[in-house]
Parts: structure tokens; C-alpha cells; sequence
């Protein structure tokens, strides 16, 4: 996986802002982060490398710059020359600098794929008329990046963007990222624009303003074109289109490489009309899920970016978790008492999938607190504060009672999820796990014992409870009055199963009723309109609107006919979230096993396939709070993460990584070819007719069957 941010790990030397630090030899990374060009327009950067090639980038806000990657293909002192170009089309030289190169010449000649070029022969009268140069391949690739060259007597387009076809150009999608106005005249410079691997089986350079070839007619003209061949990233024995579709979903939503990004970085969100998939936010909330994303990828600047972050999350007194660094209102407006069991599980699975105990030894910079400190003191908050012990979590603070006047206190922060909350409570019990493997792996066997004796019985009193025998499924929460709140909350009910909560006959209840082959009486959605929006079921499938909204916190919106949180029209409120998605597939995964998860999963592939999920509609008031999956949204990428937590059953231990191989029945084998774990790049496939695991440096192929253990050094072996 050919990131830009992978060459910092290895790299011999960083050229940041211009200041060159060391030297870089042929074949080697080099990363350089030019000066921001400053301003109120938007730009995007383009740098001349001095070797006869260009790399631009997306376009973002003037006052970032991005993190340029580049291996040299052969020696010399170059001058590098940045510039950016606003989108009224003002060039902008920046800063420079120049780097020696040292060692023997590459070539891209065993990395270039081979395709059928064709174009519009004929000119155009009218420049606007979209022109287009089409490459198919004879199978679908991996495709790392594309080069263009100007035409030799034509010249080169201005404006124009890539596309790509995953099923022989029947349909084609954009590359955000890819799409530049008022492009220079590269001369005989060579174009190299990054695509990360994005795979395709077709790929076109598309022009909606064709540069003129003479005083009446435009063409789109280009010289000679290479395409670079990456490496697949997800590589099983599908279809070609849904091993295309299920890459490129990761790549949109997981890593976020070929998304417009603002702050040309992946941890801050991008506005409209360029929203798209993002890479994480550094929240507490979104802890367990940033790791879950991130922690296997080699991606340093975001290792560094996370760590740094987690350690400024405010602790209380008591132990309770502030919601990000700047304190413990969430928008300023209410508490947030799920942040000791997320803070617990995502740096709990952070750190032992990086196997840096030392991590845990860090310092908050305001306190002088250790990070092991602040885990353990936000456990005793929910044990004793929270009485956790008693095997249910409960919030005593007035504010968060759960009833008509309560404040909203989680993620979904339109309901007034509190006292004694299901969300809260299965969080809990999965911080107890996570936790209990965390002090496994730091030889604290009795305190790991004792956090895994007590989840039977919060396992045994959240199905007590929480279940509504009435509906056949989990309450959101139950009020100090006593009143169970039930809106048919379906990221409730996933999660508890997925995570283990749920007994096997709640569990297939849940499922017979979001499959609608059982309908709750006086829901609002039942049947086939539970999956209306395809890719996920709706938030709810009972109006908040209900009991007069009492359930609702009518803090940024009301609920109800006419209004902006109609149902149907609001993500909380009948729309969807589409990180729900992950958990629906594991709870499939668990309940009935790996054909009926990857039903659901062919649908959203499916899905995927038409607009790879760029969706962001409006409801009737012109708000877009509607479909949950882009922008604020990184969780969406925990759904093509499916392929490694479903399938290849990746989970960190105490003592290791576990793979519990869930192989669908038409496939052979399955592979992830980059896997980072303590500290080393591993390459991981389950095989069919394997029968025992077979291990060559860091490669590790495992059968079907049973559960196996990699330990952090590297071996494997049979643990179930």
C-alpha cells in the first residue's frame, strides 16, 4: 500500500517547509512538505521535481500545504520547485529547494501495466463538448499512479479530471482527488499523478474544456501515457469487480487517499461541495474506532497524530474522560459518560496491536498523569462511581436522568440516552475485555481476571434489563423514573450483538425483526423499509416524534411532520449512519455465520458500485444531516474493514493477534498483503485445503478452520 505517508517510516531523511535535513538515495523514500502559499482562495500544489517530472495535488484551503512522496528513479542534485494554483487560475511560485540523489538508476519498466488505448478522433467546433482518452486493461489492476505527457504538436489541457470503470466502462466513477483547472503547460516535463492503488479495470482522462488546436476546434490531445502497477491491498478470488469495488470502498473511506482533503490531511473534515471519506477524528469518542482504522496501517504522521492526541483528553477527578482536548462538554452543550469505556478500548487495542508498552508510560502534558494512570482510574470510574461492579452501569448525574428534560450523552446526541443506558452499559462490557487483555499483556493476570469474571454477570443483567419482551428487542436506555425508552434504536441492537453482549435468542430476535420477517407492532419503519437508504438500516425504526418527542433532545432540532428532524429526513431520526453497517455485518458473522453477512455485504458493494457512496442528499428543508457517510463520518470506513475483522477475524490480545479465518464459501483464499503488527509488515491469507499454517519470513498463510495465534514474534500456532 503505496501511502503517502508510508515513506516517513523508512525514510532516510525529511524535507520539511524547504529545510533540507539529509540525503536520499535511488529507490529510497523522500518526503517533502512545501510552504503553504496563504490566502482566502483555494489552491492546489504542483511540485517540479528537476527530473523531468511534475506530481500536483488536490486542491484544499491556502493557508495548509500537503506532504509530497516521491522515490527517485535516478541520481543528481535536483531543484525542487513548488507553486500553487488558485482556482481563478493565479500561479504562485513558493519556496524551494534543491536535494542530491545518489545511487544507480531504476527503471518503471516491470511496473507498467498494458492497456488498449481510444479517443475521439475528430475535433470539436464548441470547446465544452467533453472529450475523453479511454485506457482499458485486460483485467483489473492495481493502479499506482498514471503519467501523462503533452502532445507533441497539440497542447495540454487545462482543465480535466480521471475517471475510472470497474466493470469494463459500463459504469464510471471520478477520483475526487483527481480534477485540476488552469493546469500549467508541463512542456517536456512528464505528469506523474498519484491514484494509491485505486483499482480499475478501465480508466479514462476526461476534459470538460478542451484546449483549442486551432483558431475553430478543440481536442483533447495527450503524448505517450504509462500506467504504474500497484499492489492489491484486499486480494481474494471474487469476481474482479467486487475485489475492485471492496478495495476501492477502503481506499475512499478507510484511508482516504484519493479523497479532496481541505487541510490536505486526513484528520480534518472537508466542507461542501468536496466532502468525502475521512481518515479519523481526534476525539474520544472516536478512539476505538481510530485504532481500529489505523493501528495496521503504516502510516506515521497519523501514529504520531494519534498518540499525541489521546494523551490530551481531560481527565476529572472522579475519572470521568473529557470529549476531546478542549474539555468536557460535548459542543459545549452536554457530558459525555461513554468516554472512559471508548478511552479504555481504543488505546487498550492501540497498544496492543503496536506492542509499545512504553506508550502507556507517557505523560499528560497538563497533569503529569500517565496515560496507564488515566486507563485505570477511568475503569474505577465505571466500577465505582458508575457501579459497574453491580453489573450495571448507571449515571447518576441529574442532567443525564433519562427522562423528558434529560440531556443527550453519547454519539447519537439527538436522544436522551441516560441513568441506566444500553448504549452505555455495552460499552462498558466490551472496555471490560479490552482492558482485561491490555493488563494480560503486562503480566497483571489477577487484575485481567478479575475485569473477565465480572462480564457474565453485565452480560446476564444488560439482557435482563435492557430486552422489551413486547418488541423483541434492546431499549436505548431506562430512565430513573423507571420509563424504558424503545425507538427501535438498530445501532443499539447491533452493537450488543456484535460485541457479545446479546444472548443467541435475543440475537436471532434482532435480526428476524431488522430482516422483517417479524414486525414490531406501531414502528414507523417495518418489513423492507428498515434497509431503505440499502446500505444500512435506518437509525430507528419508531418516530422520536412518539410520547409527544419525549425521547428526543430537541437541543438542534425538533422532530415531527413539517419540521428539519422529520423522520426519514434526519440521520438519527430514520435515516442512517453507515458505520452501523460494520456492526450489522458482525452480528451476522456471529448469529448466523459468513453466507448471510456477506448478503448484506453484497448489497452495499452493490451500492458502492454506482457512486462509490459520495451521497449526501437533502431533506425537504435543504439540510443534509441525512445519509451519515461522509465528512464527520471516518466510522464509515469500519465497513469495508469488515474483509479483516469479519473474515480474517484479526482481534489483539493479550498475548498475540488472533485470526479466526470466516472464508465465504466461493472463495479459495483471501490475503491481506500489508498487515502491520508489533512493529513488523506481515502478509497474511487464509487458504482452502490447507491443513496446517505455513510461515516464509513474514508471510503466514493459515487454513480455513480453527483459531490461530501470531505472536508478536512472529510465530503461529493453534489456540482453540
Amino acid at each position: 500500500m503505496k501511502n503517502i505517508n508510508r515513506f516517513l517510516s523508512n525514510a532516510v531523511f525529511l524535507l520539511v517547509a524547504g529545510t533540507l535535513q539529509a540525503a536520499v538515495k535511488t529507490g529510497g523514500p523522500f518526503s517533502y512538505k512545501p510552504p503553504a502559499a496563504g490566502g482566502e482562495e483555494m489552491v492546489w500544489y504542483l511540485v517540479d521535481w528537476g527530473d523531468g517530472t511534475w506530481t500536483p495535488t488536490s486542491h484544499g484551503l491556502a493557508k495548509f500545504s500537503p506532504r509530497f512522496s516521491k522515490v527517485w528513479k535516478k541520481s543528481g542534485r535536483f531543484q525542487l520547485k513548488p507553486r500553487a494554483i488558485t482556482l481563478s487560475g493565479r500561479n504562485i511560485p513558493l519556496k524551494g529547494r534543491s536535494v542530491d540523489v545518489t545511487g544507480t538508476a531504476l527503471s518503471d519498466e516491470d511496473s507498467l501495466i498494458g492497456f488498449t488505448r481510444s479517443s475521439d478522433p475528430y475535433p470539436k467546433r464548441d470547446r465544452y463538448i467533453p472529450q475523453n482518452i479511454t485506457l482499458k486493461f485486460d483485467q483489473v489492476e492495481a493502479v499506482d499512479a498514471v503519467i501523462l505527457e503533452r502532445d507533441r504538436t497539440d497542447p495540454f489541457p487545462e482543465s480535466f479530471c480521471i475517471e475510472i470503470s470497474t466493470d469494463g466502462g459500463r459504469v464510471w466513477n471520478d477520483i475526487p482527488a483527481a480534477s485540476w483547472n488552469h493546469f500549467p503547460d508541463p512542456g517536456k516535463n512528464k505528469v506523474l499523478i498519484p491514484l494509491h492503488g485505486v483499482m480499475c479495470d478501465a480508466l479514462r482522462i476526461v476534459s470538460y474544456c478542451t484546449p483549442p488546436i486551432d483558431d475553430r476546434r478543440f481536442a483533447l490531445r495527450l503524448g505517450e501515457i504509462q500506467m504504474l502497477r500497484g499492489e492489491r491491498l484486499f486480494d481474494f478470488d471474487a469476481d474482479p469487480e467486487t475485489v475492485a469495488d471492496w478495495n476501492n470502498m477502503w481506499l475512499s473511506f478507510g484511508s482516504a487517499e484519493n479523497e479532496v482533503l481541505h487541510h490536505f490531511d486526513g484528520w480534518w473534515p472537508t466542507d461542501r461541495p468536496d466532502e468525502g471519506g475521512l481518515l479519523g477524528i481526534g476525539s474520544t469518542i472516536w478512539a476505538l474506532w481510530n485504532s481500529m482504522k489505523l493501528s495496521w496501517m503504516d502510516d506515521p504522521y497519523s501514529k504520531g497524530y494519534f498518540e499525541r492526541t489521546v494523551n490530551t483528553y481531560p481527565q476529572n477527578e472522579e475519572g470521568l474522560m473529557g470529549v476531546a482536548g478542549d474539555g468536557f462538554l460535548h459542543l459545549g452543550h452536554s457530558k459525555h459518560y461513554v468516554t472512559p469505556a471508548v478511552f479504555i478500548s481504543g488505546i487498550s487495542h492501540w497498544t496492543l496491536m503496536h506492542r509499545n508498552f512504553e506508550f502507556l508510560q507517557t505523560k499528560d502534558a497538563v497533569t503529569g498523569v500517565s496515560l496507564i494512570e488515566k486507563l485505570r482510574k477511568a475503569m474505577r470510574y465505571q466500577l465505582e462511581t458508575m457501579e459497574g461492579k453491580t453489573g450495571v452501569l448507571t449515571i447518576h448525574d441529574p442532567e443525564h436522568d433519562g427522562s423528558a428534560s434529560g440531556l443527550s450523552g453519547n454519539y447519537w446526541d439527538g436522544w436522551r440516552f441516560g441513568y441506566q443506558s444500553a448504549y452505555a452499559n455495552m460499552l462498558f462490557f466490551q472496555s471490560l475485555e479490552w482492558m482485561a487483555r491490555l493488563e494480560e499483556a503486562l503480566g497483571n493476570a489477577d487484575k485481567s481476571a478479575e475485569y473477565r469474571a465480572l462480564r457474565p454477570l453485565v452480560k446476564k443483567r444488560y439482557n435482563e434489563l435492557f430486552w422489551n419482551e413486547e418488541t423483541g428487542r434492546f431499549a436505548g436506555w431506562i430512565s430513573k423514573e423507571g420509563v424504558m425508552a424503545d425507538c427501535g434504536f438498530t445501532f443499539v441492537n447491533l452493537e450488543a450483538i456484535a460485541c457479545g453482549i446479546a444472548t443467541e435468542e435475543h440475537a436471532e430476535q434482532v435480526l428476524r425483526w431488522l430482516d422483517g420477517s417479524r414486525t414490531v407492532k406501531g414502528d414507523t419503519s417495518i418489513g423492507d423499509d428498515i434497509y431503505f437508504w440499502k446500505v444500512a438500516p435506518r437509525a430507528n425504526t419508531l418516530d422520536a416524534a412518539v410520547n409527544d418527542g419525549m425521547f428526543w433532545e430537541n437541543w438542534t432540532m425538533q422532530v415531527g411532520p413539517g419540521t428539519v428532524g422529520e423522520y426519514g429526513g434526519q440521520i438519527q431520526n430514520g435515516g442512517h449512519i453507515f458505520y452501523v453497517s460494520h456492526y450489522d455485518l458482525m452480528s451476522r458473522l456471529r448469529t448466523r455465520g459468513i453466507t448471510d453477512a456477506m448478503r448484506r455485504m453484497e448489497v452495499i458493494l452493490e451500492e458502492f458500485h454506482k457512486d462509490q457512496l459520495h451521497r449526501k442528499p437533502c431533506n425537504w428543508h435543504g439540510v443534509t444531516h441525512v445519509e451519515g457517510i461522509l465528512r464527520e463520518f471516518p466510522e464509515s470506513g469500519l465497513v469495508p474493514l469488515f474483509y479483516l475483522t469479519g473474515i480474517f477475524g484479526l482481534e489483539p490480545m493479550g498475548n498475540g493477534l488472533i485470526i479466526a479465518p470466516k472464508l465465504p464459501e466461493k472463495w479459495t483464499f483471501a490475503g491481506v498483503n500489508e498487515y502491520w503488527f508489533a512493529g513488523k509488515k506481515f502478509s497474511i491469507r487464509i487458504q482452502r485445503e490447507l491443513e496446517v499454517p505455513e510461515t516464509e519470513d513474514e508471510c503466514i498463510t493459515v487454513p480455513v478452520f480453527g483459531k490461530w495465534l501470531l505472536t508478536p514474534q512472529g510465530e503461529v500456532r493453534r489456540v482453540d
